[in-house]
């Protein structure tokens, strides 16, 4: 660190923080909520209203809706988190790119963002649906290489401003390379404001899936919370337990997911 470079700990800080939350958020998925689908489930009676042997009801097939709802946050967080992860290494790698490089580099790279927010990104993924048969991995891959450029504008925008600040014309006079000045001076500060967005891609890759859940378009190896509120829709007027503990679930994981981080920016 240079002398006078301001805030570096905590912009450092704050930035982590972001990443810290979607890599728990992954391994809890991966390593705490159960797998597999859920057609292995035990079943009892189907269609019973909440009560204190099943907290939340039973779905149409007699299982147990709060195993039903881990496997399918499970599923739901393991595809916000890729979504984010991708999404925030590609806008920061642009974002960093165009903001420290030449005019030209920096128009290139900032056309091609406008080309890439400009594509109807659901009308996509759900032609990748149905050709692909709702793999929830190209659903992953369709959704964060889509989704960068709004990290690559923020990161573009803090980067260019950062890049004539004191500390950095310190770090350059000292003999600081062009890499160690780009990832040790200016991305922790450059970053801050673009991981803020975390929360937005984290939500919307969960909404975006279980949207195209319900149009019947995601994948059938895996149960996902989207998959069971469309599931659950179908007995809305028999058994609404089966649609609104799904859809309470899926408002609750983005609104605390990006409650969170909007609280540690």
């Amino acid at each position: 660190m240079t002398v006078g470079e301001p805030g570096f700990s905590r912009a450092a800080s704050r930035a982590v923080l972001p990443l810290i939350a979607v890599t728990l958020a992954l391994a809890a998925a991966v390593f705490v909520l159960p797998g597999g689908h859920p057609a292995g489930l035990s079943s009892t009676l189907p269609l019973q209203p909440p009560s204190p042997a099943h907290l939340l009801g039973t779905d149409d097939l007699g299982r147990d809706m709060v195993n039903a709802l881990l496997h399918g946050l499970r599923t739901s967080m393991m595809l916000g988190a890729s979504v984010t992860l991708l999404a925030q290494v590609i806008g920061i790698g642009v974002g960093l790119a165009a903001g420290l490089g030449s005019p030209l580099r920096d128009e290139l790279l900032m056309r091609t963002a406008d080309v890439v927010a400009s594509l109807p990104t659901l009308v996509i993924a759900i032609l990748v649906a149905a050709l692909f048969g709702g793999s929830l991995p190209a659903l992953a891959l369709v959704l964060g290489l889509s989704r960068w450029p709004l990290i690559a504008r923020l990161v573009r925008v803090e980067a260019a401003s950062l890049r004539t600040r004191e500390f950095v014309l310190a770090a350059h006079a000292l003999g600081a390379s062009p890499f160690r000045v780009a990832f040790v001076h200016i991305l922790p500060h450059a970053v801050t404001p673009a991981l803020a967005a975390t929360g937005i891609l984290f939500g919307g890759a969960v909404v975006s899936e279980a949207a195209l859940a319900f149009v019947g378009l995601g994948d059938p190896s895996v149960t996902s919370l989207g998959q069971l509120a469309a599931n659950g829709f179908a007995f809305v007027s028999h058994a609404p337990w089966m649609w609104l503990a799904p859809v309470v679930a899926i408002v609750a994981l983005t609104s605390v997911f990006a409650a969170v981080l909007d609280r540690e920016q």
